[in-house]
């Protein structure tokens, strides 16, 4: 599996709605439950996370080593549960309307392809990627 992993079938996924939705919330001109306060707050918190875990995992990534330490000690998969959780809601609720529903179909998406990239890395890192995922979460961290 290449550096970015599921992101391009995800967005290849997701983008559809993205411009349907656009389409529709022009279309009908819906100016409607939209939170461009809330949203701007998200994007931005998210984006600094989304950096951090970013350089994290390039820096592990080019040295061909598994990342279990910093944002990767808390989830498997802090970079999509960033852009789950925060960015791309964030930049739904600034937009606003339909868009609203972007983030279920990321995450439809992300459900739907995670275990391509799983499979990918146990086959590259084999037991020590087996006993990282058993303690530790995909998404969300634990209590």
């Amino acid at each position: 599996m290449r550096f970015w992993g599921i992101e391009p079938k995800v967005a290849l996924f997701a983008f559809p709605y993205a411009l349907l939705a656009f389409y529709l919330n022009s279309a009908l001109g819906l100016q409607t439950l939209r939170f461009p306060e809330v949203g701007a707050v998200l994007v931005i918190v998210g984006v600094a996370l989304w950096l951090i875990c970013y350089l994290q995992v390039s820096k592990a990534y080019r040295e061909g080593e598994l990342l279990t330490e910093g944002c990767y000690s808390r989830v498997r998969h802090p970079i999509y549960s960033i852009w789950g959780l925060l960015i791309i809601p964030g930049f739904s609720f600034t937009i606003g309307g339909f868009m609203l529903g972007l983030p279920m179909v990321y995450w439809f998406a992300v459900v739907k392809f995670i275990g391509d990239e799983e499979k990918a890395l146990e086959e590259r890192f084999g037991d020590g990627w087996r006993e990282y995922a058993e303690r530790t979460p995909r998404f969300l961290p634990r209590l």
